[in-house]
């Protein structure tokens, strides 16, 4: 074994010099020519100086090389958070703005207003209005599918129809739903609707219309009335009467008056007896005497529904008996008190004037028979003895006959006078 000379370079197998690795520690043999002879020699142990400043520059590049890549890992940024949903819009609708945090490559952040949403909901379906009730449309429609639907917005319009969601006239509120009663509309009146879906953004989507929309109202009349009869009053004015149907909304009662036989078939024909009242009866002072007249009573409710017409009755005034200004004829006496008054006053009435007659006859007659004795008697000379003139004479009961009889002849004057006869 020969002792290993520290100053003679490697060699390779091809008789060149092998350069000993400067960073491996492991040792190895090489073939040595020496004076002609080969020999092995083991150089891994070598020892030298230069082996040993080449594994301290290895060691400090290795090193550098960890605190370099050490340093780089410290200034890298950290990884961005995960990005948050924006908030949900508030209840009045305004849309509100979230910032959004972004990295930039040099390693600072910033913050960036999204764009505004200008996307409106979709329209609304199937709207269609239902009249069943009278003073009273009702309305009902289907959502769109949208996830930021903040309400429904309902309009009115008389003449046309909306066109914005703030065209016409607003029925009811703006929230989320699929019913609206429409209580401001009035009947046998046309309107068009229209539903707008709003966001939270203020978008409106296109109008929902319903064109032509008419509630008739009420078209249910009361109830026909009953006991419909005619009469004549004493002072010869036509009465009619009837009784009014029961829990029927009755308004007023319409009493028509035809010719007969042209009676009146609705509340509009004829002419009207009376005015618009619920009542049971109608005196009709305006018919003419002599004409027949045909009665028709219909109930009316508010709508002014009229019942059905019920057959009545005929009636006609009686001709009042023709009035003369000369004397009377005067008919038999009646059994009546009145008749026995006017039959007796009647009576006394002719037997005063039939004795007025014979008192102005008595008194001619007497009167001549006194003057008569009076001329004899004087042409003798004599006076005519107190008891010639008998009834006549001033002291006896004779006196009285003529003055009475004057008092029932002007008593029978007078009654005639008073009688006309």
């Amino acid at each position: 074994m020969i002792a290993p000379d520290w100053s003679v370079l490697p060699v390779g197998v091809g008789g060149w010099e092998a350069q000993l690795d400067a960073f491996s520690g492991c040792g190895r043999l090489e073939v040595i020519d020496i004076s002609g002879s080969k020999v092995a020699v083991d150089v891994g142990i070598s020892k030298s100086s230069i082996g040993l400043r080449a594994l301290a520059a290895a060691w400090l590049a290795g090193a550098f090389l960890c605190a370099g890549a050490a340093a780089a890992l410290a200034t890298s940024p950290p990884p961005p958070p995960p990005a948050s949903p924006p908030p949900a819009s508030g209840p009045t609708g305004g849309g509100g703005s979230t910032t959004a945090t972004t990295t930039q490559p040099a390693g600072g952040s910033t913050n960036r207003t999204p764009p505004p949403d200008t996307r409106a909901p979709g329209r609304v379906h199937g709207l269609h209005a239902i009249t069943k009730t009278p003073g009273k449309i009702t309305l009902e429609w289907s959502n769109p599918h949208a996830s930021d639907l903040a309400g429904i917005v309902i309009r009115r319009g008389l003449a046309g129809c909306p066109a914005s969601a703030t065209g016409g006239v607003q029925v009811g509120g703006t929230s989320v739903r699929t019913v609206q009663v429409d209580t401001g509309a009035v009947d046998n009146t046309r309107y068009c609707y229209a539903a707008f879906a709003f966001d939270g953004h203020g978008n409106d989507s296109p109008a929902a219309l319903d064109r032509g929309v008419l509630n008739p109202g009420d078209q249910t009349p009361p109830g026909p009335v009953s006991g419909l009869a005619v009469a004549t009053n004493a002072q010869g004015q036509i009465v009619v009467t009837w009784r009014n149907p029961q829990h029927a909304g009755v308004a007023f009662d319409a009493v028509r008056r035809g010719v007969a036989p042209n009676c009146p078939a609705g509340p509009a024909d004829g002419s009207p007896v009376g005015g618009q009242a619920v009542r049971a009866s109608q005196v009709d002072r305006s018919a003419k005497p002599g004409v027949t007249y045909c009665y028709r009573v219909f109930a009316l409710d508010a709508a002014r529904n009229a019942s059905a017409t019920v057959p009545g009755q005929d009636a006609s005034v009686p001709k009042p008996a023709p009035v003369h200004h000369t004397t009377p004829v005067q008919g038999p006496a009646t059994s009546t008190g009145g008749g026995v008054t006017s039959t007796l006053m009647r009576g006394v009435a002719i037997a005063g004037f039939l004795m007025v007659l014979l008192m102005v006859v008595a008194t001619i007659v007497t009167r001549r028979r006194t003057h008569s004795s009076a001329y004899a008697h004087a042409a003798r000379g004599q006076l005519a003895p107190a008891r010639q003139f008998g009834p006549i004479s001033a002291s006896g009961p004779g006196a009285l006959v003529i003055p009475a009889l004057a008092v029932l002849g002007c008593g029978a004057a007078v009654a005639l006078v008073l009688l006309n006869l």
